[in-house]
């Protein structure tokens, strides 16, 4: 006759294999979506590294220059173009006195007069 203790440790040694093999299923299925998690990753940094290459090119200043050049129409800089800060603030209006009667001054004419060109 089988004693009760060997049928408790028959039955736990049924049940902790059982429970082994779940747990041996369930870590592989885990390992697979890891591999696949992983190689998403690798061919995303990949997609990444393309696209900051086609950025690159695309952003070069020489291409960008006669893009602008051959459909906006527009050129370099010349020297002409470029003035102080006092030649730009002398056509800007003074202001209109606020609606209690106070006038505060420009910054572009407090500017002016402390003599402020642009220059540093």
């Amino acid at each position: 006759m089988i004693r009760p203790a060997m049928l408790i440790t028959f039955l736990l040694a049924v049940s902790l294999t059982l429970t082994l093999f779940v747990v041996k299923y369930q870590v592989q299925d885990l390992e697979g979506e890891l591999v696949e998690y992983n190689r998403t990753i690798t061919e995303d940094r990949q997609a990444l590294h393309v696209l900051k290459a086609e950025w690159s090119y695309l952003n070069q200043p020489a291409r960008l220059k006669a893009l602008a050049e051959r459909h906006l129409g527009l050129g370099g800089i010349e020297t002409q173009q470029i003035g102080t800060a006092k030649e730009m603030l002398v056509n800007i209006p003074s202001r209109t006195p606020d609606t209690d009667g106070s006038v505060m001054p420009m910054t572009a004419q407090i500017a002016i007069e402390e003599g402020f060109d642009g220059r540093r």
